[in-house]
């Protein structure tokens, strides 16, 4: 469920070198389907023009507490004061802490901070000791203690190339911080998730290939309801028409070797994942010399050579602790052959669904699945829409203990 929908946002952008990291914030905002007013303070606009925020939430930015415009009364910041959902102060500098939990109200952003009594998330950048310094640390304090969300920043290369705690937090973050705020239960916080989706393609010729039939549609609503869930993401898709998905570490790949390599690049350098879900239709088959030039039609038949493609699962399960889910596209004897398919590829979970029901399947936004169990569980969901598919079965797998 997504919980950002037609809630109104006001994100306040104070003058830190990582303001330029609000546009990301503010797109991911939009995005998800939230409205977003900007205000900025005048030393955040030394760093990132007002217009490129403009730009990005569809609304006019507010950077002065008294009117500039003709027939502005100058009271528009207690208007919108009321009619908010949330604020995000992001960056965050020292300043802005200080005054917000003291209740100065010197500047744009720190007026609206003390009128604003809705929940409020703090996102923090600046340099590590001015994070470590005890002005901070007590503001910070204050700021708890009145409810509001102060989230630690992150550890790494600063600013300044010193080493240590200050940098801005991931975005991903603080969305999942204003998902909780709107009392969104998050299973899956803090869990790392790899999916993979949609077809890959093995080229015959420079404008020919071979594919298997593939929309991406399950694999890229996983990815979102697993977002939704609180889940770090990362989506390795092959060619489909579906737009990226906002907040998702996306991954583009054409073969099953482009996938196999980027599979073993993620596996080797997360060493943390939790659940991976194989929903790609990978090619059974793969043609391992191309013609280099376009095949020309003149023989009544052709001849291609072909050798089979490696198992992507399979050697993911030797290489990995998460909990790993494949999927089976059958057309007959589907239960016999998904439980064999889970055995001999070491699976935690197989999820069934039918090449040649109606509506499900193959580049439809409904299906049909059933899904198995090492363990011998095994749930059937009928005919629905995929996102909704895609809910249920993370909801299964993360309470089927």
């Amino acid at each position: 469920m997504n919980n950002l929908k037609d809630k109104n946002i006001l994100l306040c952008v104070t003058g830190s070198i990582a303001a330029y990291k609000a546009c990301d914030l503010l797109r991911v905002l939009r995005k998800e389907g939230a409205n977003v007013q900007v205000a900025m303070t005048q030393s955040a606009l030394q760093f990132v023009g007002e217009t490129s925020f403009s730009a990005l939430s569809n609304y006019d930015v507010i950077t002065q507490i008294f009117p500039s415009k003709e027939g502005e009364t100058g009271l528009e910041h207690v208007n919108l004061a009321i009619e908010l959902d949330a604020v995000i102060v992001a960056p965050a500098t020292a300043n802005i802490l200080g005054k917000a939990a003291n209740g100065v109200a010197d500047d744009t952003v720190s007026t609206l901070l003390s009128i604003c009594e809705q929940p409020t998330i703090f996102a923090p950048a600046m340099n590590f000791r001015m994070w470590q310094n005890k002005s901070t640390i007590d503001a910070v304090d204050a700021l708890r203690k009145h409810g509001k969300i102060v989230i630690n920043p992150e550890e790494g290369q600063l600013a300044s190339l010193h080493e240590g705690e200050g940098r801005f937090p991931n975005t991903h973050t603080i969305i999942n911080s204003l998902r909780e705020v709107f009392d969104q239960h998050l299973p899956l916080k803090n869990k790392n998730i790899l999916i993979t989706a949609g077809p890959t393609r093995e080229h015959i010729d420079p404008v020919r290939f071979i594919s298997n039939r593939s929309s991406g549609k399950m694999g890229y609503s996983l990815a979102v309801q697993a977002k939704y869930l609180g889940a770090n993401v990362t989506l390795i898709s092959g060619p489909v028409h579906i737009d990226p998905v906002p907040d998702v570490n996306m991954i583009n790949v054409e073969s099953t070797l482009d996938m196999q390599r980027e599979l073993n690049i993620y596996i080797n350098r997360e060493h943390n994942i939790d659940y991976i879900f194989m929903v790609a239709a990978v090619a059974d088959y793969i043609i391992p010399n191309p013609q280099e030039n376009k095949i020309k039609r003149k023989d009544s038949t052709l001849n291609i050579k072909f050798s089979k493609a490696p198992d992507l699962i399979q050697e993911l399960s030797s290489k990995t602790d998460a909990k790993l889910i494949g999927f089976a596209l059958e057309t007959e004897d589907g239960e016999k052959n998904a439980k064999e398919k889970m055995s001999n590829k070491n699976l935690d979970y197989i999820v069934l669904n039918y090449a040649n029901e109606p509506n499900a399947g193959f580049e439809t936004n409904t299906n049909r699945v059933i899904i198995f169990s090492k363990k011998g569980s095994k749930k059937e969901f009928k005919l629905d829409r995929k996102d909704r598919i895609a809910a249920k079965l993370l909801d299964f797998i993360i309470n089927n203990k």
